[in-house]
């Protein structure tokens, strides 16, 4: 999916989490947060989006492409000789970037984030007469080191290739997992996605009313993604319209009461709002999510590690390691201070491993899709 990251613009974590603990209304409903009257943004030129029909319409190119296999009988068949097509084309060397494309922008640019890869897909896929639809997959969070999340969801394509028999395909840089659970979601769902991307993109950029257009157009096509109403709670919190901003992060809790970016930009609106108790029943609940956060054990740890207080940098790393134990870098920050305390013989061995997980990350990043048969039945 689409994703998007900055401090406070999150979309769509997925993270176990208790019950809220304060039951609050917004103040304003649906219709007034998108309208953004009380921004007041004046937009220096008109703000141009892809139409609905835009985002996942082919092209003649496109449709040429694809028109050969339409008349192979076989769905499986059908599916290798799309999937070979694709591969000759150089479509499956694509490089990923955090940039959300239209169906037709990715095909001819070869660029784009997993929902640009999968809309492109599920298009030709359905051009060439195969029954192909979005699926969400909810993955455990992943983390930059400034301890922001930066995946907390996923979208692929499932085919059907038979009676009783699917097969997924998946744009990915991540390694999957076999416990993901995954649900089937419309075209709503995936274009509501696409402007919510688009809109965090704009706001990354600092261009607020293009950010306020898209975030109005993915609430219209598809209102119930939690991602929209905490980039658009940003976006009146960049403004100084904190009410407005709890009641957009209240509607992303109301989508996904579990969605920790809202919780966090709650606490930081209460303090705003001089409203201490609130603070504290969100805080709470964020600190336990930042103790399930590995760069959050890592960036103590790096404090400790300038410090020089290299024991308690090593505590922190442990509880990091014990979180994700893949990351490189905190190996190699491991190997730092257990050389610095003299433990050579140590250090080299995290220093090693560090070197190993880096090359599997380099290798994993290569591989730019899956292919996953499965029987349903």
């Amino acid at each position: 999916m689409a994703r998007a990251s900055l401090l406070g613009v999150v979309v769509l974590v997925a993270t176990a989490a208790s019950a809220d603990p304060v039951v609050r209304r917004p103040a304003f409903d649906d219709a007034e947060l998108v309208a953004g009257v009380s921004l007041a943004l004046e937009p220096p030129v008109q703000v141009e989006l892809p139409s609905p029909d835009d985002a996942f319409a082919l092209d003649d190119e496109m449709r040429a492409f694809i028109a050969p296999f339409a008349t192979i009988r076989d769905p499986r068949v059908r599916l290798a000789k799309v999937i070979e097509g694709l591969e000759a084309r150089g479509l499956f060397s694509l490089d990923y970037a955090e940039i959300t494309r239209t169906a037709s922008a990715t095909f001819h640019d070869r660029q784009g984030n997993c929902l640009s890869f999968t809309m492109l897909f599920v298009g030709l896929a359905r051009a060439a007469g195969l029954t192909a639809t979005y699926q969400s997959v909810e993955v455990p969070p992943t983390w930059s080191n400034d301890g922001q999340v930066v995946i907390a969801s996923h979208v692929n394509a499932v085919v059907r290739t038979g009676v009783g028999e699917e097969t997924v395909v998946d744009f990915n840089v991540r390694e999957a997992r076999t416990d993901e659970r995954s649900r089937r979601v419309s075209d709503s769902y995936a274009l509501g996605l696409f402007y919510t991307n688009l809109g965090a993109e704009a706001l990354l950029r600092g261009e607020y009313a293009a950010t306020l257009v898209a975030l109005r157009e993915a609430a219209r096509a598809y209102p119930n993604i939690a991602g929209l109403w905490v980039n658009l709670g940003v976006l009146y919190a960049r403004h100084g319209r904190y009410e407005h901003a709890e009641a957009a992060y209240l509607r992303a809790l109301a989508v996904d009461d579990r969605e920790q970016s809202a919780l966090a930009n709650l606490v930081v609106t209460y303090q705003l709002l001089g409203r201490p108790e609130l603070v504290q029943a969100y805080r709470d609940r964020v600190q336990a999510y930042r103790e399930r956060n590995p760069y959050y054990h890592y960036g103590l740890a790096t404090r400790a590690f300038e410090e020089q207080d290299f024991p308690t940098a090593l505590i922190a790393l442990r509880r990091a390691l014990r979180l994700k134990g893949d990351e490189h870098a905190f190996h190699e920050l491991r190997g730092a201070a257990l050389a610095a305390l003299g433990r050579q013989r140590e250090a080299e061995q995290s220093f090693e491993r560090a070197r190993e997980f880096e090359a599997i990350e380099y290798a994993r990043s290569q591989a730019r899709v899956r292919f996953e048969g499965f029987d349903e039945r």
